[in-house]
């Protein structure tokens, strides 16, 4: 049996039951890692439910648009897993956010049906960072009827068009893009919010994204609402000032 397991966006609070059932009950666990023999946030979230006797084993996937080294990446975790599971008991995968969502894990996914088509396994979801970002500022992603759209990386120039397309806007991994982001919120009459490492200790938020475009951080999200969308008259609800950090 092999396990893809969301563990959440980084509060260790926010695992669900089913994937601390999971856990608890792995015989061995892969986990990413941002380089070969580093620490990794998802399994510093995971280890507190894992058996005593564990193997634990962490994985590198180069941050790099070569698809032939990404690939070899993913059909090596793809063969540590089903070594690992070829000793009985349920070999887990783990990774940060939803096993669905923008994650490692549905490639791994796909290379294991490659490799062996006939493999048991199962997919538990976890809570997505987006989803603690609203929460952190206090926003909801939608509401009603309202589309949602979620850009993974560099934004468009028309900005605006997506905002006539859908009113609220998610842009994950926008660290590097804060200062364009600020000015296509201004030209474009929205709400725009950064939140930095939601659910993690020493969270943030901030109106003002300019004030962190110097400041890298690859957890960083910003959620943009067309004015008039997501709170009454398009202002931010009053518990957000300009800056909030929670310890």
């Amino acid at each position: 049996m092999i396990l893809g397991i969301g563990v959440g966006p980084g509060d260790p609070g926010l695992l669900t039951v089913r994937a601390v059932e999971a856990l608890q009950g792995a015989g061995a666990v892969l986990a990413p890692a941002p380089r070969r023999g580093g620490e990794s946030l998802a399994l510093s979230i995971a280890r507190p439910h894992l058996p005593e006797g564990c193997d634990v084993h962490t994985a590198h996937f180069p941050m790099t648009e070569d698809r032939e080294r990404l690939a070899a990446a993913w059909d090596e975790a793809a063969t540590t897993l089903l070594r690992l599971a070829a000793g009985g008991a349920p070999a887990a995968f783990i990774t940060l956010g939803d096993a669905m969502f923008y994650s490692t894990w549905s490639y791994v996914l796909r290379a294991l049906r490659r490799a062996a088509p006939e493999a048991d396994i199962e997919t538990i979801p976890g809570v997505t960072a987006m989803a603690a970002c609203a929460a952190a500022a206090g926003r909801p992603l939608a509401e009603g009827r309202e589309p949602l759209l979620v850009w993974p990386d560099e934004p468009p120039v028309d900005v605006a068009g997506l905002l006539q397309l859908a009113p609220n806007l998610v842009f994950m991994k926008a660290d590097r893009h804060l200062e364009a982001l600020a000015y296509v919120a201004e030209r474009a009459g929205a709400v725009a919010v950064a939140v930095r490492r939601a659910s993690q200790a020493g969270v943030r938020t901030t109106t003002d994204l300019r004030a962190w475009s110097g400041d890298r951080d690859y957890f960083t999200t910003v959620l943009m609402h067309r004015a008039g969308e997501g709170a009454p008259d398009g202002a931010l609800p009053p518990a957000l000032p300009h800056e909030e950090v929670t310890s």
